[in-house]
């Protein structure tokens, strides 16, 4: 039975998160919108896809899949749990974190910031590279546009839950004596904080219920202590990948420059699809000599940012509900990247993808209902496995811009795994 439990509201941030166990070598297992009564873990990351659901009804499905994990005569008690956020603080943050206090009322300390991705907590306001997040790009995201910056505004849009920041300079002292049942939200600016926080809560046996970016779920992975644990070996793992197929369902400016830095590196087929092609009012089919001729295959729906003007022109065009464009653009880039990888599959088994929607589609269209994260290649670049395939997965807003470089030298001179444990 699993010691812990992390619930994620996408699959990137599951994976992003469940590596960090993995890196000091717990057995983990992310599932996808389902619980497992398998005693094949560790830990289990539970992907609920809540993080564009109506308020409600994620609050009834987090609310639902812990209590599932909580029954004793199932489960037995958890030793820990944890509540993945993203760092960029999107989605239903703060119904998902009452649903928790509910099941199981205790206080939840929250340390939401990813020092090393630009995402950081000053004064209870997240900023990213240095903007406050309301004036930051994910302020027009195109799903779940952040509108307020200060945390606790942004919990209590959603929930009425009390929330208490905790400052630099209050780590200790609002940890001392009675807790009220709420979320304390800490600042934090850099690698050492996280380590700091982590450290008192420890000190203070409270790491039992805490919440976060995969950047305090790795400072959580090395001060956890699991009873009976079942100690991992890395394994040995040969990717194929001719072509390396990349598909990109991101439009964050920082996916579309890894895009334009591979293309001037290696020999790039790439492949911007029109919304003829998504919406099959076009037939979409690659040829064998292309594909043969390139080291990377990139799909995608867009080159600018810009660009998604024309898919919302065609949409309008057409009667198509704006509402439902991205969900119809993430199923059909499922689709093609399942039948490319299914076509090419004597030559490769490995597929790169931008964007946890994305990614979700892909698994569904291959009926994936659980992954075994492997290894971190970079911050926010996670590899998994599941039987015989390998996915690369990457948030839009994440790595450095030769990030698909570092994923075609990891294929042809093989992995090295420095793992703790």
């Amino acid at each position: 039975m699993p010691k812990l439990l992390v619930v994620a509201d996408d699959l990137t941030g599951a994976l992003d998160t469940g590596v960090q166990f993995v890196k000091q070598s717990f057995l983990t297992k992310v599932e996808i919108e389902s619980t497992s009564l398998k005693e094949d873990a560790d830990v289990v990351v539970l992907d609920t896809e809540t993080r564009h659901r109506a308020p409600k009804n994620a609050f009834y499905e987090v609310l639902g899949f812990t209590s599932f994990f909580r029954v004793k005569d199932v489960w037995g008690e958890l030793d820990y749990i944890y509540k993945k956020t993203d760092s960029t603080l999107r989605g239903n943050i703060g119904v998902e974190l009452k649903a928790i206090l509910e099941v199981f009322e205790a206080p939840i300390f929250f340390v939401p910031a990813y020092p090393e991705q630009g995402r950081i907590t000053k004064n209870g306001i997240q900023y990213v590279d240095g903007k406050p997040i309301a004036e930051s790009v994910f302020a027009k995201d195109p799903l779940n546009p952040v509108r307020k910056s200060f945390i606790p505004d942004i919990i209590k849009e959603q929930a009425d839950i009390k929330t208490f920041v905790v400052t630099k300079d209050k780590y200790e002292s609002i940890l001392n004596g009675d807790l009220e049942l709420g979320v304390y939200i800490f600042d934090a600016e850099t690698r050492e904080d996280l380590e700091r926080i982590g450290n008192i809560l420890k000190v203070k046996d409270l790491l039992r219920c805490t919440a976060g970016s995969a950047g305090f779920a790795e400072t959580l992975s090395r001060l956890i202590v699991l009873k009976d644990r079942r100690k991992i070996s890395p394994p040995e793992v040969s990717l194929k990948a001719q072509p390396l197929i990349v598909i990109c369902g991101s439009i964050n400016e920082r996916s579309l420059k890894q895009i334009e830095y591979i293309k001037n590196r290696r020999k790039v087929l790439d492949v911007i699809l029109t919304p003829e092609e998504v919406f099959k009012k076009r037939r979409f089919f690659l040829k064998d000599s292309d594909l043969k001729s390139c080291d990377v295959v990139v799909i995608r729906t867009v080159e600018k940012t810009s660009d998604v003007r024309i898919y919302e022109e065609y949409a309008k065009a057409n009667s198509i509900n704006l509402e439902v464009l991205p969900s119809i653009v993430v199923k059909r880039l499922g689709d093609i990247g399942y039948r490319l990888l299914r076509r090419l599959r004597e030559n490769t088994d490995t597929l790169v993808v931008f964007g946890g929607d994305t990614l979700l589609s892909i698994t569904n269209r291959m009926n994936v209902r659980c992954l075994f994260p492997l290894m971190e290649i970079e911050k926010g670049t996670v590899l998994s496995k599941m039987e015989d395939l390998f996915f690369i997965s990457k948030a839009g807003g994440f790595g450095e811009e030769d990030i698909l470089e570092k994923i075609l030298d990891l294929v042809e001179k093989g992995l090295n795994y420095p793992y703790e444990g």
